[in-house]
């Protein structure tokens, strides 16, 4: 779900759809799947007896420091260049913890489709804003 969302960040910013952006890289990748991994991951240390708190709000005080920072660096305001940032940086947060969380677990982080995943953006990234057509 996370990565699909992250196709839809991608067209919404070629598209200059500033809300559609917002909702599907702060509400459905942030708070629906990052958040999830990021409590997952606080719960391993703690041999899942934290409860952050509904809606992350506990985050702050249980996260690493520079991985709070990291994860308050995914929010930015209305820029175009600034939200396709942010969306790289969500990625690469929820890649390093996901893999993490996915080695205790027993799982193999999807490597394969990240990589497609980032090239698509990146494609869509570098696309004219003129195109009519996505090669």
């Amino acid at each position: 779900e996370f990565f699909h969302e992250a196709t839809y960040v991608a067209k919404h910013l070629w598209r200059g759809d500033l809300m559609a952006v917002k909702y599907n890289l702060d509400q459905a990748m942030k708070m629906n799947n990052l958040r999830l991994v990021l409590e997952w991951r606080l719960e391993i240390d703690r041999g899942w007896s934290l409860k952050p708190g509904a809606y992350g709000k506990g985050l702050k005080r249980y996260l690493a420091p520079e991985t709070w920072l990291e994860l308050e660096n995914t929010y930015v305001g209305a820029g175009v260049r600034e939200n396709w940032d942010a969306l790289f940086r969500t990625v690469t947060l929820f890649r390093r913890v996901a893999i993490e969380v996915g080695e205790y677990l027993g799982y193999e982080y999807p490597h394969e489709m990240d990589r497609r995943v980032m090239a698509y953006l990146q494609k869509v990234q570098s696309l004219d804003r003129r195109a009519t057509s996505f090669p």
